[in-house]
């Protein structure tokens, strides 16, 4: 599955690690606007990692500007905050997760998994 990681931290490659050693297609953008561009892209993701603090604008912002556009509002997201309880919000259980950090790799893997419906 190809996966768009919007981080700007080295969590970003961590997480490229991780998902390419589980057979994924990891692609890492390190703001906003680079996220948005491979989001609407000739080859678009399947699912998105999304931190919610970036250099270039709220992860937030981003989440609300893709579930307004037709070609994205139908992605899965898992967000990743380091102030989950202020996120909460956002995680609607079903298209958007958000996870906390620090996380572990099992519970990623798991949030992952339920997002892509496994």
């Amino acid at each position: 599955m190809r996966v768009l990681i919007v981080e700007d931290s080295r969590v970003g490659q961590l997480l490229h690690t991780v998902l390419e050693r589980d057979g994924h297609e990891p692609v890492v953008a390190e703001n906003g606007t680079n996220g948005w561009c491979e989001l609407t892209g000739a080859t678009p993701p399947q699912m998105l990692i999304l931190d919610r603090m970036l250099p270039d604008m709220d992860g937030a912002d981003l989440l609300t500007r893709l579930r307004g556009d037709a070609r994205t509002a139908a992605l899965p997201v898992l967000m990743l905050t380091a102030a989950a309880s202020t996120s909460r919000d956002l995680d609607d259980g079903t298209l958007t997760r958000v996870l906390g950090k620090p996380f572990d790799l099992v519970e990623l893997r798991q949030v992952l998994s339920e997002l892509a419906g496994n």
